[in-house]
């Protein structure tokens, strides 16, 4: 299901919508988390008219755009367990705010304990602002998980751990009654054609077994034992001695002379 993939550790996630069915993005987050097991006592939607510009305390506020009409119940439930927040969609919030002023709000969100995810959807052909493509991705930057929903039977999920690994997968959907199920394009084709992933995978084992050996082997076969042990260097003496000795070959402008070179100092 595609709600394993999207409700994880990752606590900023960014939906990235290119089908521009920005109307469904609440429904489609929410039954995301119910398919997780997350009430309505754990799920805070954030109106549009939310203020970000003076937040002090994020429990209070989101005890203020709680759920239910039961303000005491909630707020007991906010300080027992952390909850989801679904944010306005990007284009609604360019309307009544800044990008500083949401950029801001967000790392609120993502550094308090009664948070435990945020939700943001975001329609690149409707942001409503002269510099979406920069907004945009400072979005990106600030996610720990996108989703992007390219087409009505693929999308792409990029994921980034808390050790700085990021992996980037495609996958093909499919919407049924119950679920939405998803799966590797690496495993299949689309549209009858090999995806990249797969190209490489069949170049790999290509080349797997054309050389089993591989292309850098570190242990020896026997024969190779034997070569290697045959084989001796320059500086190696073919013959063994019982003591050492130095030896030393003359070179020709060496000069040896056999007489005192101090006999004529009369000593």
């Amino acid at each position: 299901m595609l709600s394993n993939l999207i409700v994880t550790n990752q606590k900023v996630v960014l939906i990235i919508d290119q089908l521009n069915r920005e109307r469904i993005a609440l429904k489609f987050i929410d039954s995301l988390l119910q398919e997780q097991g997350k009430g309505a006592e754990e799920v805070k939607v954030l109106p549009i008219g939310t203020q970000f510009k003076h937040v002090a305390n994020i429990k209070t506020l989101l005890s203020n755009n709680n759920n239910n009409n039961d303000d005491n119940n909630t707020s007991a439930t906010i300080t027992k367990t952390a909850c989801n927040v679904i944010m306005p969609t990007l284009a609604d919030l360019l309307c009544y705010h800044s990008p500083a002023h949401i950029f801001e709000f967000i790392n609120k969100l993502r550094r308090s304990e009664d948070v435990s995810r945020i939700f943001l959807w975001a329609s690149p052909h409707l942001l409503p602002h002269a510099d979406s493509e920069y907004i945009l991705a400072g979005c990106e930057y600030l996610a720990e998980l996108i989703l992007r929903l390219e087409t009505d039977t693929t999308l792409s999920l990029l994921s980034r751990k808390p050790g700085g690994g990021v992996s980037n997968k495609r996958y093909s959907c499919q919407v049924s009654k119950t679920e939405f199920k998803v799966t590797p394009l690496s495993l299949e084709s689309v549209e009858g054609k090999p995806t990249a992933t797969t190209a490489a995978l069949k170049q790999e084992d290509a080349v797997k077994a054309a050389d089993p050996g591989g292309t850098f082997k570190i242990e020896l076969d026997e024969d190779e034992v034997v070569a290697r042990n045959a084989l001796t260097l320059p500086y190696e003496r073919t013959s063994d001695t019982a003591e050492g000795n130095i030896i030393y070959t003359p070179d020709a402008d060496d000069d040896f002379d056999d007489e005192d070179p101090d006999e004529d100092l009369l000593i």
